[in-house]
């Protein structure tokens, strides 16, 4: 074992992820307190999209980043700019001020997620890492239970300000959280080659290179196991509300039914994610993800729609714990930090390919066609996947 992690700084980690997205989504609801300060609904796209644009573009240097400052000294400090970027949104009213706020705001929040992910990855032993990653992915659902009431109580009832200042506060707690982790060099006791941290403290730590990276076994496997997740999951989160409810029926049918039986997976699998083949898993799930979203195109009530949700959520309850633990799984420790920013790059960068597959797809052939034809594609790569891509892979 080549780390050791207590329950406490365990606890920290989630913590930190809990208030990282619990920061996320609140801002779900932003586009209704943008339209209440007076501002047009189609300027509500670009405030929205400028955050993830910048959160993703920034994954690849992060990865140096924490390589140059240290992973938990860039956690610290991008939270911190995190929350000055954050805080303003109280008072700026012009659109390009939201515009660079929104920018800043996205960039670092990239920062803080290839930090906690990189903190997660070098401190969770590989014998605890199924489990303990799928208390983690609990931590990713929990604030649209959570958080997100508060903040419709808040913008609904309470008005614009009052939301807004959740923002900031989530962000200290966030500072709070990530002041009490132990640094990693004081959580290491392996006397490995592969330890990234120096056993001589006038040694500089030593981190791997890009190119060695590529040549890692299994990095093309992953890579395209996260590229295919990110696909079929953002283009399914972003637009199948839009199918269901161009029907005539209930979105929040499948989403709420797929957030339920995730969650629950999430819980029930702390006992078996140790036991199981997770690069077998992950693809399976991925495959199953996309079999439902090709159903989708022959559902037409709401139970059918309940249903597909159901077994959507048991593709996203085992999928995303393992999506997150392929990366630890597949590179080595010095090479965590690019690893995880090239990963975390991957999973998030569908949320900005697919709105433009979809919505220009959408208008030359249809909606539910070019679901369907992601559906596929998701569900045969994951089945290449799970029974040729990844033994190839292996030495």
């Amino acid at each position: 074992m080549a780390s050791q992690l207590d329950r406490r700084t365990f606890r920290l980690c989630w913590l930190v992820t809990y208030f990282s997205q619990t920061f996320v989504s609140m801002f779900f609801l932003y586009p209704v307190a943008i339209q209440q300060q007076g501002f047009p609904f189609i300027l509500t796209g670009w405030l929205m999209s400028i955050f993830s644009v910048t959160s993703t573009l920034v994954r690849p240097f992060s990865g140096i980043i924490t390589e140059r400052i240290g992973v938990r000294k860039s956690l610290l400090i991008a939270s911190i700019f995190l929350f000055a970027s954050s805080l303003p949104l109280l008072w700026v009213q012009s659109f390009s001020g939201l515009m660079i706020l929104r920018a800043c705001m996205g960039f670092f929040y990239g920062i803080v997620m290839v930090a906690i992910t990189t903190y997660q990855a070098l401190s969770i032993p590989a014998d605890r890492r199924g489990r303990l990653y799928a208390w983690i992915a609990i931590a990713y659902v929990l604030p649209l239970v959570t958080i997100l009431p508060i903040a419709e109580f808040s913008l609904s009832r309470m008005g614009t300000s009052f939301y807004l200042i959740l923002a900031p506060l989530l962000v200290l707690a966030l500072i709070f959280s990530t002041k009490g982790l132990p640094r990693l060099a004081e959580l290491e006791h392996s006397a490995e080659d592969d330890s990234p941290f120096p056993h001589n403290r006038n040694q500089a730590q030593q981190w791997g290179s890009w190119k060695e990276m590529f040549s890692v076994p299994g990095f093309w496997p992953l890579m395209a196991t996260l590229l295919t997740w990110s696909l079929v999951n953002s283009s399914t989160l972003q637009y199948m509300p839009s199918l269901i409810h161009s029907r005539g029926m209930i979105a929040s049918v499948f989403m709420m039914t797929n957030a339920a039986v995730s969650l629950f997976l999430r819980f029930l699998a702390t006992g078996i994610m140790d036991r199981i083949d997770r690069k077998l898993i992950g693809s399976l799930s991925i495959a199953l993800m996309g079999a439902v979203v090709v159903g989708a195109k022959v559902a037409f009530s709401n139970q059918a729609f309940c249903f597909l949700g159901a077994i959507y959520g048991i593709g996203m309850g085992m999928g995303f714990p393992v999506m997150l633990a392929l990366m630890p799984d597949i590179f080595p420790r010095h090479l965590q930090p690019k690893g995880v920013a090239a990963g975390t790059l991957l999973m998030e960068g569908g949320f900005i390919i697919t709105p433009f597959i979809m919505s220009y797809g959408g208008f030359l052939w249809g909606l539910e066609n070019v679901l369907a034809l992601m559906g596929a594609f998701g569900c045969a790569n994951g089945l290449f996947l799970a029974f040729k891509g990844w033994r190839r892979s292996r030495r």
